[in-house]
């Protein structure tokens, strides 16, 4: 199953396994059929693939008319009528045979694989997420995390945030970093140097991440232009924002003992090297 991050509904991940699941179940009924004159498998199985038929061609009546839905519905229908035409004939024909557990076989690959009632709905249009256009999307603003901001919170950004239409789009979240037990900051760059960050609605961005936003800020950084912006989220410890403090509670008894340190230097890595 293609994993789209956020353009993955959580209806259309059960949809995906609810189509697992009655592929398997299929299987079994075919496999049962073959090997037994038992009815009851026949049945079941029979009366699971006329279900889906019926949903099927429930569902391509709510498509507009056109060779689209022919299509949709032809992909929609090949899987349960291919499993009852399978169940027909071995009903039909008396005896175990090599080449009734092949097709059985053959049906269960062809549809783990192809997944034609997937295939469908993004035909159809029904299933947007998987569309190309939704694809290069979410390619788009994988790309836009710079090299090196593989933290879960960047790219989480660029996947709910930057996106066109969202609470801070053209945008790359970088330099995240913990501020306490419950608190992170991190810089907001505009995605295309020389362009500002948008104004960030607090609100908007506190209904996304859940957050009171009481605890969200977003201040300009000292220095700096409209192109980056500094994000404050949670309430910050102050022995973590604290370098002194930090180090006699964290460090110093861990690695230092005894040790302090008397001064801090600051180094702007955007505009200086390190040698």
């Amino acid at each position: 199953m293609m994993s789209l991050g956020p353009l993955r509904g959580r209806i259309a991940v059960a949809r995906g396994y609810v189509g697992r699941t009655a592929t398997l179940a299929t299987t079994a009924g075919l496999a049962a059929g073959a090997l037994t004159t038992d009815p009851l498998p026949f049945a079941v199985t029979l009366g699971g693939a006329g279900a889906a038929t019926a949903w099927g061609l429930i569902w391509s009546a709510t498509l507009p008319s056109g060779r689209i839905r022919d299509a949709a519905t032809a992909l929609y229908l090949v899987a349960p009528a291919g499993a009852a035409g399978l169940l027909v004939t071995e009903r039909l024909v008396h005896g175990l045979h090599w080449w009734e557990l092949a097709l059985d076989a053959a049906w269960a690959v062809a549809t783990w694989k192809v997944r034609p009632a997937r295939m469908a709905r993004v035909l159809a249009g029904r299933e947007r997420s998987l569309t190309p256009e939704a694809v290069q999307q979410v390619q788009e603003q994988q790309a836009l995390v710079p090299a090196g901001s593989t933290h879960p919170m960047s790219i989480w950004w660029a996947q709910r945030v930057a996106v066109e239409g969202g609470v801070a789009p053209g945008t790359v979240l970088t330099d995240v970093e913990r501020a306490g037990e419950k608190a992170l900051t991190a810089l907001i760059r505009a995605a295309v140097p020389g362009t500002p960050v948008p104004t960030i609605s607090i609100t908007a961005l506190s209904a996304l991440l859940d957050w009171d936003e009481e605890e969200i800020r977003v201040e300009k950084v000292a220095g700096r232009g409209a192109g980056v912006r500094r994000l404050h989220i949670g309430t910050a410890d102050q022995v973590a924002l604290d370098p002194y403090a930090h180090w006699v509670k964290n460090i110093a008894p861990k690695g230092m003992p005894g040790t302090v340190i008397t001064g801090v230097r600051i180094i702007d890595t955007d505009t200086k090297e390190l040698h």
